[in-house]
Formats: structure tokens, sequence, C-alpha cells
């Protein structure tokens, strides 16, 4: 497989590793911006393809929105952000075969059914037109991002490669572990239907239930060491950069993917988004999902009246009060992600990919705090749920009440249109019985005509015969 070569405008990647994290790390050096020459420095090549994979919760979500938002910016600027929806997802699920339409799955309400469920996985022509727009457009470099591709295994990032194709460059995204664990587990409840307490999800994250560890996703895109190891092997460590996301300084992701793609600067500004739920919520939600899956709901039930119903609608839009406590680690937790995070870091640092930002943090500290005990649902907090829920079912009667009307609209089309079709076969059929009718007509005076010259024929032929007797 051909890879992209270090050119007169890449240091090596040790080199320049080692220069942007002491730019970023040393005191009072971190920018809000990388400044010309340092965008010089991390410009792909023209035509290459960006594949951004995350993993979660590293600032993707509001990067991807800016995106989405300005496509046609990009365009302008020399970037096609391939398809029409905030991100790859449903594309590269289709790619990979994972069940990233939530709302099809078939299976029962449970987490973990995003790469077991054959239900819910987009059809291949998604992939298919998203790589003929690729090609079609051999000028501009591309970006594609999403956050599911952190997860999959070898063979499978293979094929995501080769799919991709030639000139490929990898992008990770990568922050705190003792921030990333509790985040993944809020955005399980919220997506994935969660039904696991957190302290009991966390031992089996963290590897203390070897009877029924966690799913090996998880652990590929948990192990930052291992992953930025996987695509450097795969794809060269020149063709990999690392972003060490700094929730001090948000323009350091904005302005990297801007001096990569070669975007004018703010393009990709976004405000924050994607926030995990606070530990009521999560813990609220959490029960309504295990109610939810009692009573036999289904992932269309959860998609529409919970995911983008009772949380979008309540929770994620309320004030969360000062001091509200988060969903973090608890201490003994905490001591395996800073022990991890360290690891990871010398990892990374040790891999020859390009990194920017301070790789350092990391393995850094971070807050901790027991679980705290909820044995009641604050009035504000219950209320904004049950409203989101309300304001849910609203909005799916006023969809279903539309489409109705829609199809009630399209039928009186279709009756329109057959009393239309049958009027002319009505006409046509008279039409057809009058040619009928006038054609019998004149073969009957043709026959009568035919029969009165054959009988003259007959009577000269009688009288000729009598005249020679």
């Amino acid at each position: 497989m051909a890879r992209l070569r270090s050119a007169s405008w890449m240091p090596s990647s040790r080199q320049r590793a080692a220069q942007i994290t002491q730019m970023s790390s040393g005191e009072g050096q971190r920018r809000a911006m990388v400044d010309q020459i340092e965008k010089r420095c991390l410009l792909l090549p023209p035509r290459t393809r960006l594949l951004h994979i995350g993993p979660m919760k590293t600032g993707t979500t509001s990067l991807q929105l800016a995106a989405r938002a300005r496509r046609e910016v990009l365009l302008a600027n020399g970037v096609r952000y391939p398809g029409t929806e905030v991100n790859q997802r449903r594309q590269l699920g289709a790619l990979i075969g994972w069940s990233v339409n939530t709302w099809a799955r078939a299976k029962p309400l449970e987490p973990d059914r995003l790469d077991i469920d054959a239900k819910g996985v987009p059809p291949r022509g998604d992939w298919d037109r998203v790589k003929a727009e690729i090609e079609a457009d051999p000028d501009r470099r591309i970006f594609l991002t999403h956050e599911f591709v952190s997860q999959v295994d070898d063979s499978t990032a293979r094929k995501v490669v080769e799919a991709v194709g030639e000139p490929i460059h990898v992008c990770i995204t990568l922050r705190s572990p003792g921030e990333i664990v509790p985040s993944l587990w809020a955005q399980s409840v919220r997506d994935d239907a969660q039904t696991e307490p957190f302290v009991d999800w966390l031992a089996r994250f963290f590897g203390k239930d070897p009877v029924h560890p966690i799913s090996a996703r998880f652990q590929r895109a948990y192990d930052q060491g291992q992953l930025v190891n996987r695509w450097a092997r795969l794809v060269g460590p020149d063709n990999v950069t690392v972003i060490v996301v700094d929730k001090s300084d948000p323009r350091l992701l904005t302005g990297t993917f801007e001096a990569m793609l070669g975007l004018p600067d703010g393009v990709l500004e976004w405000r924050p988004s994607n926030a995990s739920l606070a530990a009521i919520d999560a813990e609220l939600f959490r029960h309504v999902n295990a109610i939810l899956r009692d009573r036999g709901a289904g992932w269309s039930t959860f998609h529409s009246l919970v995911r983008y119903g009772a949380i979008k609608l309540g929770p994620e839009r309320r004030q969360l009060s000062p001091g509200e406590p988060r969903v973090v680690l608890p201490s003994w937790a905490g001591e395996i992600a800073r022990r991890d995070g360290t690891q990871f870091a010398d990892a990374i640092r040790h891999s020859g990919v390009r990194i920017v930002g301070d790789v350092d943090t990391i393995g850094a500290d971070f807050r901790t705090a027991d679980w705290p005990t909820m044995s009641a649902v604050p009035i504000d907090v219950a209320a904004e749920a049950v409203a989101g829920g309300i304001l849910a079912g609203q909005k799916a009667r006023t969809d279903l009440s539309k489409e109705v009307a829609d199809r009630a609209a399209e039928i009186n089309r279709l009756r329109a249109d057959l009393d239309r079709v049958t009027a002319e076969r009505d006409r046509v059929t008279a039409d057809l019985a009058a040619l009928r009718s006038s054609s019998t007509r004149e073969r009957a005076r043709e026959l009568a005509q035919e029969l009165r010259r054959t009988v003259l024929r007959r009577l000269r032929k009688r009288q000729r015969a009598s005249l020679h007797r």
C-alpha cells in the first residue's frame, strides 16, 4: 500500500511531535491558534483524505456540527465534507456493518447492540454514494469523521483504510481517560439504553468482573496507546496526527483541523455541544431505561421518546445548579485511569506519530468523587424529564397527524388519478365498441354486395345456357 511521504513541509514525526508538544506545554506559551509557520507544518498535501476517528467525548460533536453547517464554505476553500448529515456515521456504519440506525434495531432493549444487532445496519449503498462523491472530486481534500471507527478491530480498520482510499491521513483526538470513561457511561444511558449502575459498569470496564467483561469495542477505543499504534502500523506514523484536547484552549482542536485542511481561521469554531448528563439525570434515565426494558419497549420507542424526546427536550435544556454532582470516577477507578493514562501517554510519545498538544495531560490528575446517594429526584429535574416526555409525545403525535394527512392527501390524489384513468378507459372502450359496430355494418354491406354479385353471375350463366339449348 502506498503511503504519504514526509516532505520538506514537515520535519520527521518525532521532531514535529517534540516541537508541537513543547509549544503547547510551555507555561505562558499556550495560545488560541497555531501561527502561520505551524500551520504550514500541519497542512496536509492536496487531495488527502483526512479520516478523523474520535474517540467519543473528545470534542468531536462540535467539530462535526461546524463542518455540517459550513459545508459550502469548506467546499469553496478546497475541502469536501461528503454527504448532507452532521457526520458520516451512517455511511461508515454501512461500510463496517454496525447497527448505527438505533430506531431500526430488532433485538431487546439493552446496551452493546452496536456491533451485534444485524438490524439497524444501513444499506451498503449509503457508503457507495459517499465513496462516489469522493471519487468524483479528485482535486479537493476530503474530510470524513465518526467516533465509532476508533472502536474497530485490526481487520475492520484495514477495510476502512482500503475503502477510503489513498492518500489517507488519520486524525485521533484524545483526552484523559479519567474524563472520558464517566462520560461514556452517561452517554450510553442517553444513546444506548444503559441500565447498569455506574459503579457496576466501572467494575466491568476496569476488569474487576472477568466473567462479564466490558465490550471489546470500548476497550479498543479506551487503550489510547494501542489505538494510536494500531493506526500508525496500518497507514504509517507520518500519516497519523494525534490532537490532545485541552478544555482550557478549545481553539487547539479546531485550529489544528483548520490548519491541516487549509481552512481560514474560525471556520470550524462552534459552541460546545453534546455535554454529558449530570449525575441525577443519568441515574433517573437509567431507571427509566430499566422500566422500558422490563415492559418490552422497543428501540423505536427509546429513540423517539427517550433519546430525542424526554432527554433532549428535558435535561439537555435545563440549567444545572452550582455544585450539582457530575458523573466522575470514584477514587479507586481514578487510580486505575491515572495509571493507564500515564502508560498511554508514554506509548503515544514513542509511536512516531505527529502530536499536537501536551501528551502528558492524558495521564494528569483529575477530580474524583464517590457516586452520590440518590433516593429521590428533585422536583425541577423530574418536571424537566416529564415535560420532555410530554413534548416528545406531542411531537410524535403531530408528526403522525402530518403523516396521516400526507397519506390521506396522497390517497385522494391517487383516487383522482384513478377516476381520470377510469374515465379514459370508458371512453376508449366506447370508441372501440363504436368502431367494432361500424366495422360490422361495413362488413355486412360488403357481404351483401358480394352475395348480390354472386347471384347475378349465376343468373346470367343460367340464361346463357338456356339460349344454347
